[in-house]
């Protein structure tokens, strides 16, 4: 197996030292924008709402500190996943490059992380968009539904989208994803007028809630499984694909630092959001526009949190029914996809009845299932690849003391979740 993947690294290599013969030198530009904004549509979702949510004990220059030192771990995380990548020759799953460098284990491994990571962030989306729709309906209609009939409701209203088809999703998610972006920008020049100085210059009254905030800080820069499907799209050129991880993963990272001035900047460093780090997205909504007494901030935020919260919960959900029928072979029947629908749809409402609260928990446990597959697997089969020897088309600066220390720290962001 050693000498097949010396020749199959030695292939790669020459594609990528022999631009003009494969085609790859000059990529349309079209084709290297829309790899950059896939990376960053994949990061820029409903995650972000938590980040106030459990940021502010922290306090604005904490967090921003904490949100530029995330980016670059979890891109620096990204070019090692683009190394093993290309030392194969080609973009493959995390799960198929852990089975061919450690056997079935390897396989198990990622396939468990792949599904913990699915059910928990659909869990949280569900929970996310549940109690927005209560307190939606509450609030315009003066109704009170029960949540577990909104938490229904929710999955129904999107879920049927995903029955249906992928085409089906896509057009839903290009449509919510169009006015998200657009809402989000009114949504900020609002929030302007109300952001005081003092607040954002204010220290962070408890230094634990910086550590605390890792996990999910962490969780909002989740790109990496699309790291295949770039070096697919784009082809294997090393320049390129550097160049698309790194200017699509700092796009978010721009958005979240002002989307952290706009919030952070609008409550009161010691009262302003506590407590809302074990409540659920609507209370942080329903804070912001209480404390603006707004009513164009209350109509943006509350049309911004439906976008934001729909358009992940497809996203996932689409990938999640994939996966759950590629596992379990289903056909593409009505029939087979309506059981497939059950098997993706019927956890994340159980968690949610049982967890109505269950946001930033639910989020808590994608960054450990992420931890594995963006950062403790990719190191682990880059060392064991580097150990192999060979030449590589690519190869991340620091060696492999740099490769320890990002292993050390997949497991230190477990750790804190499962501490906190």
């Amino acid at each position: 197996m050693q000498s097949a993947m010396k020749s199959k690294t030695h292939l790669a290599s020459e594609s990528c030292n022999n631009h003009k013969a494969c085609g790859i030198e000059n990529p349309p530009k079209s084709r290297f924008i829309g790899a950059t904004l896939i990376v960053a549509g994949t990061t820029f979702g409903a995650g972000m709402l938590a980040l106030p949510m459990t940021s502010s004990k922290a306090g604005f220059i904490n967090s921003s500190l904490l949100l530029i030192a995330m980016w670059v771990f979890t891109c620096f995380a990204a070019l090692i996943s683009l190394e093993i990548n290309l030392r194969y020759g080609g973009g493959y799953s995390i799960s198929y490059l852990a089975e061919k460098t450690f056997g079935r284990l390897g396989k198990w491994i990622a396939s468990l992380s792949i599904g913990l990571l699915f059910y928990a962030l659909l869990s949280a989306y569900t929970t996310g968009g549940a109690s927005f729709l209560k307190t939606g309906i509450e609030s315009f209609w003066g109704i009170s539904v029960p949540f577990s009939v909104m938490a229904f409701a929710f999955i129904t209203m999107l879920g049927v989208f995903v029955y249906s088809s992928t085409t089906h999703v896509d057009y839903a998610n290009r449509f919510l994803l169009t006015f998200k972006v657009g809402i989000f920008l009114c949504l900020v020049c609002s929030l302007v007028p109300f952001v005081k100085a003092q607040y954002l210059a204010s220290p962070g009254g408890e230094p634990s809630a910086t550590w605390l905030a890792i996990p999910l800080f962490f969780t909002s820069f989740g790109f990496h499984g699309s790291i295949p499907t770039l070096i697919n799209y784009v082809g294997p050129n090393v320049q390129y694909l550097r160049k698309v991880i790194i200017i699509g993963s700092i796009a978010p990272l721009f958005i979240y630092l002002l989307w952290q001035t706009v919030t952070l900047g609008v409550f009161p460093p010691s009262t302003g959001l506590t407590g809302l780090e074990e409540q659920n997205v609507s209370s942080f909504i329903h804070h912001l526009n209480s404390v603006t007494q707004s009513d164009a901030i209350g109509y943006f935020s509350n049309i911004f949190t439906f976008f934001a919260v729909s358009t992940s919960f497809l996203g996932v959900a689409i990938g999640l029914f994939d996966y759950l029928a590629e596992s379990l072979k289903k056909k593409n029947t009505k029939g087979q996809r309506f059981q497939t629908s059950l098997l993706t749809f019927l956890p994340p409402l159980f968690f949610a009845l049982f967890y109505p609260n269950g946001f930033i928990m639910a989020l808590g446990y994608a960054s450990i299932a992420l931890s594995i597959l963006a950062i403790i697997l990719p190191t682990a089969v880059a060392y064991k690849l580097r150990q192999a020897g060979g030449t590589t088309p690519y190869k991340v600066v620091g060696g492999n003391a740099t490769l320890a220390l990002v292993f050390v720290l997949g497991f230190g962001i477990i750790a804190i979740e499962l501490l906190r």
